[in-house]
């Protein structure tokens, strides 16, 4: 969530340049019905370049770069605009939550956070404030139609925990980077050629020594590029099947040949690698009420008809009477939205953060997950030994992880292989 923003607030605490407003230098792409402007491609190429020094990392050369960054916001306008057109909002309490924890990272009060960037360059808070809304909005339509795609079955769980290879998928944890030379749908016999070529050019700068970073941003032209295409920690069984064998045969440091699959090329180094820990689990008791939007119930009316829930229960209502009464999840309404105890990786990630954050016997406020609107309680807290039935979940969530990955990827493909998108000649001096 919020994955560019964040990463540069957290990699240069509190020092964002913004620019200071400048006329209109003009559009640098037409992405459908919207627009890329110039001075979005300036800014963002601004706030690289500091990131970057910062970090004393060398950048790709300009052009390179300029072209990176046009293609990174033209991939966001149109999922921006996919996520307008599905109606996904964002609620103020969603919002500030998330500017909370940015401030969090950098051990300041939101008011405090805010001050410091209004003093840096008026008008950045508001600046700041409305990149995290887009970045959330994206977020959410992402987890919905990649999630819709993504099969799991009790078969596919039997088979992945039958393997050899399971129980070590299951604890060992890899974190790696990649660079990948991705092709359009339906891409030409030419277009494989061209972006092999290309992909054997990185592979030859890695082998002459330079750094994997350097060489992703200068080449990759995944979304992940201008942040060295760190995949971050993640288990060997939520790795892609074509990464995971690769990194199978890795030592830190080392780095792949290169990799093809339906996409285009990669090549992907481990960065660091971890074994197994003890598996134990901590859980949490739980209850909810679900609310969720219909035809004939909006978003907003169904976030209002939780939000007079949540009034009523601070008032003293009983929620179990509440959870039977109106809770939409089925299973649970009956037992008063009982959900017994709930290990971590077993939930989606929204209700997987409320839950570690409510206090023991507290309610939580309203919060929206992509099944609708929710209010939890947590009555108590344990740490358990690893059962058949959580190996099963979490051999879900991995499998679950591995193929959201591969769907993200040709989701994001298929979305800008629909687009219309015109490069203008008047930002051709700055943008190959």
């Amino acid at each position: 969530m919020y994955r560019y923003l964040l990463a540069l607030l957290l990699s240069c605490p509190l020092s964002l340049s913004f620019a200071a407003s400048t006329p209109l230098e003009g559009i640098a792409a037409i992405v459908d019905e919207d627009v890329v402007l110039v001075s979005e491609v300036n800014q963002r190429l601004a706030d690289i370049r500091f990131q970057y020094r910062a970090r004393q990392q060398t950048l790709p050369p300009e052009d390179i770069l300029r072209n990176q960054v046009l293609e990174q916001l033209i991939v966001q306008r149109i999922q921006l605009s996919q996520a307008e057109r599905a109606g996904v909002r964002i609620d103020d309490n969603s919002l500030n939550s998330a500017l909370n924890d940015i401030a969090s990272q950098n051990a300041l009060s939101l008011a405090d956070f805010r001050s410091k960037l209004e003093s840096e360059q008026q008008g950045s808070y508001n600046q700041v404030r409305e990149q995290i809304r887009q970045e959330m909005m994206i977020s959410r339509l992402r987890n919905k139609r990649v999630g819709d795609r993504v099969r799991i079955t009790e078969q596919d769980i039997d088979n992945f925990l039958a393997s050899p290879q399971s129980t070590i998928a299951l604890e060992t944890e890899y974190r790696l980077a990649h660079l990948s030379i991705n092709v359009p749908s339906e891409a030409s016999p030419q277009q494989w050629a061209d972006s092999k070529t290309k992909a054997e050019s990185a592979l030859q700068q890695l082998q002459t020594g330079k750094p994997f970073y350097s060489v992703v941003t200068e080449f990759s032209n995944a979304e992940d590029a201008l942040q060295g295409g760190d995949l971050g920690w993640r288990k060997t069984a939520q790795l892609p099947d074509l990464f995971r064998e690769a990194a199978d045969k890795l030592q830190r440091g080392q780095f792949s040949d290169l990799l093809k699959s339906p996409a285009g090329y990669h090549i992907v180094t481990v960065i660091d690698k971890r074994g197994a820990q003890q598996m134990l689990v901590k859980q949490r008791h739980v209850r909810h009420i679900l609310i969720k939007p219909s035809e004939i119930l909006s978003l907003e009316d169904a976030k209002q008809k939780a939000d007079d829930l949540y009034e009523r229960l601070t008032k003293g209502a009983d929620f179990a009477e509440l959870a039977n009464t109106y809770s939409e999840d089925v299973g649970s309404a009956r037992l008063g939205g009982d959900l017994n105890w709930v290990g971590t990786g077993e939930m989606v990630p929204s209700f997987e953060e409320m839950m570690l954050k409510t206090p023991i016997n507290q309610i939580s406020p309203v919060f929206e997950s992509q099944f609708g609107w929710h209010i939890l309680q947590v009555l108590g807290e344990r740490e358990q030994d690893m059962t058949d039935a959580y190996r099963r979940n979490l051999a879900r969530q991995a499998l679950y992880a591995r193929q959201f990955e591969e769907e993200k990827t040709s989701w994001t493909r298929e979305l800008r292989a629909d687009a219309f998108v015109q490069i203008k000649n008047q930002a051709s001096s700055n943008t190959p």
